[in-house]
């Protein structure tokens, strides 16, 4: 088997990794709550750009919120009680903004968590670059465009630290000091597409290439001025498929099909999801719906009674569809597998 074969091999499985939830969500069909696997962890609701799309800007700009270092702490500790095997620090804001975040990384991977990191680039190295490459399973770099002009009109960096050329320099460094240390994090680019980009797919695969990267996955923005049109979609499926074809040594995952959930999302219990401030939400598509998706707060109430709560319970059925169309969420796919074989029974389980 080629290194080609081998990268396709990992990526198929991990469109498919839900089926090692299935007792968890056979317990949910069941009326039981299971201890959730993953946590998506917000350290903090500030960033150092301000993309065209983001969906957080009031966060952002009226918030500023970044999680109490002694709360992070705790939080981490509960969440490894609560059952939580793996961590994904992302955001809200730009979570390696947060000032302990390398430290808890090093400790949270030492209580036995695994970690992830959604990162805008722009603070991966020095120290979080050692933590990241010591204890991390992955990190995912959000680029958006394939040279400097793009890059700078999407991101609008506020800092000098923040602009492409230096996350182009982070990136490449951390891939090389991944190498030197043997380690297995794997680094990734993650690009959203919209009207102002989409004609930069090739040269994004190309930069990936340069960077050392391991993989590049593409998906839509979405809820923004510049969302791509029915034409420009047909076009971006186009050119990632031609990528795909040209760049066989990369996996070029993702897509820019729109995701709509048919019935309502009765998997959300297999994650946990808290924000700077210490709310628990359903998931990360929150932000429209945060009444609905809050079921309280880890600074106030014990993680534990929350998440066997009624009220977890009355926010999980009071889901609606429609709203969770409003974006693309994994959860979608994650969805139909499961229930195919829990409600349809088309999997025979039973059998080998």
């Amino acid at each position: 088997m080629n290194a080609a074969e081998s990268h396709d091999n990992v990526f198929s499985y991990l469109q498919h990794r839900i089926l090692t939830h299935y007792n968890e969500a056979r317990m949910i069909l069941d009326g039981k709550m299971p201890p959730p696997r993953t946590a998506i962890v917000y350290p903090t609701y500030v960033c150092n750009q301000n993309c065209t799309y983001c969906e957080y800007h009031c966060e952002n700009e009226d918030v500023r919120a970044v999680m109490p270092n002694d709360q992070f702490r705790k939080l981490m500790k509960d969440l490894r009680e609560l059952g939580v095997c793996g961590t994904e620090f992302c955001g809200g804001g730009e979570p390696a903004l947060h000032p302990l975040l390398a430290q808890v990384i090093r400790e949270s991977h030492a209580d036995g968590m695994r970690i992830g990191l959604l990162t805008n680039g722009t603070k991966c190295y020095g120290e979080l670059a050692e933590a990241l490459v010591d204890c991390a399973s992955y990190v995912r770099i959000g680029f958006d465009g394939a040279t400097a002009e793009t890059h700078e009109r999407i991101k609008r960096p506020k800092h000098p630290d923040a602009t492409f050329a230096k996350v182009c320099e982070n990136v490449k460094n951390l891939v090389a000091l991944r190498n030197r240390k043997n380690s297995r994090l794997r680094v990734s680019m993650k690009v959203l597409l919209d009207a102002t980009n989409y004609h930069e797919i090739e040269a994004c695969v190309r930069l990936a290439l340069s960077l050392g990267v391991d993989s590049i996955q593409f998906k839509a923005a979405r809820l923004c001025d510049t969302e791509l049109n029915a034409k420009q979609t047909r076009e971006a499926k186009e050119r990632i498929a031609k990528a795909r074809d040209q760049f066989p040594t990369l996996p070029v995952v993702g897509s820019v099909d729109k995701l709509n959930m048919r019935s309502r999302c009765w998997l959300t219990p297999l994650q946990i999801m808290i924000d700077p401030l210490g709310d628990v939400y359903l998931c990360c598509y929150y932000v429209h719906r945060k009444p609905s998706h809050t079921i309280g707060n880890a600074f106030e109430q014990p993680l534990k009674d929350i998440w066997y709560s009624e009220r977890h319970w009355e926010a999980i059925r009071n889901i609606k569809p429609a709203e969770c169309n409003n974006l693309d969420c994994r959860f979608v796919h994650y969805n139909e597998i499961m229930t195919r074989l829990l409600v349809g029974d088309e999997g025979q389980l039973e059998f080998i």
